[in-house]
């Protein structure tokens, strides 16, 4: 089972537990009669840096507690897939890219079934499809949904020119990730993104759109 802890803590931080973290450890104890699961993290709620941190602690220990690459040697055998569950309404960009490429990372060694439940908005929606081609699920009575990239503009004109161009810029990589994992060209993703508007999908559709490989 995945539970993080940070030694620095004191004995009454110690006692509260981050929505995060509690969802993570739901998601490992349904594990049924033969216990908890010790290969599964999840994502519940925003996708924040307190999120990210946590998600990235257990992507590293799941990748046998390294930070870079660590491919299986000639004659290991290759792990057991590791299982991650997505439910969220998105948030912020550089830490879903974070996410990304932890998982990139951990693909070297070993596949990721993702799964979505519930809500999978906005951010939630690359990391969804960035799961290993045909092992990406999601539940039947689940919901997509894909907008452009927002921010808010403060400073001088030039600073916001700087946040206007660096969004712009965000919004192309995360349109590439998506249509790398997916069915849907960088043209399509981009007029859906140039509509303005919050775009929902069914289960059915994420599969049609080839965000996902199969509806459970």
């Amino acid at each position: 089972m995945v539970i993080f802890n940070n030694d620095t803590q004191t004995n009454e931080e110690e006692e509260e537990v981050s929505e995060h973290q509690a969802a993570m450890v739901m998601a490992a104890m349904a594990g049924g009669p033969e216990g908890p699961q010790p290969n599964t993290i999840g994502l519940v709620g925003d996708i924040d840096e307190e999120a990210a941190q946590e998600i990235y602690h257990g992507l590293l220990q799941l990748n046998g507690g390294s930070i870079f690459p660590n491919p299986v040697e000639e004659g290991e055998e290759k792990p057991e897939d590791l299982h991650f569950l997505i439910s969220t309404g998105g948030g912020a960009v550089y830490e879903m890219f974070g996410i990304i490429d932890m998982m990139s990372i951990v693909k070297r060694r070993r596949d990721i079934s993702t799964l979505g439940t519930g809500k999978i908005f906005s951010a939630g929606v690359p990391i969804l499809a960035s799961g290993t081609r045909g092992k990406r699920f999601i539940t039947r009575n689940a919901r997509i949904m894909m907008h452009r990239c927002s921010a808010g503009n403060m400073g001088t004109t030039a600073d916001m020119k700087a946040s206007h161009d660096e969004m712009r810029l965000m919004e192309d990589q995360m349109v590439q990730v998506i249509a790398e994992n997916s069915k849907l060209s960088v043209g399509e993703i981009h007029n859906m993104f140039s509509k303005n508007t919050d775009e929902y999908f069914s289960a059915q559709e994420a599969i049609e759109m080839g965000l996902a490989d199969e509806i459970i």
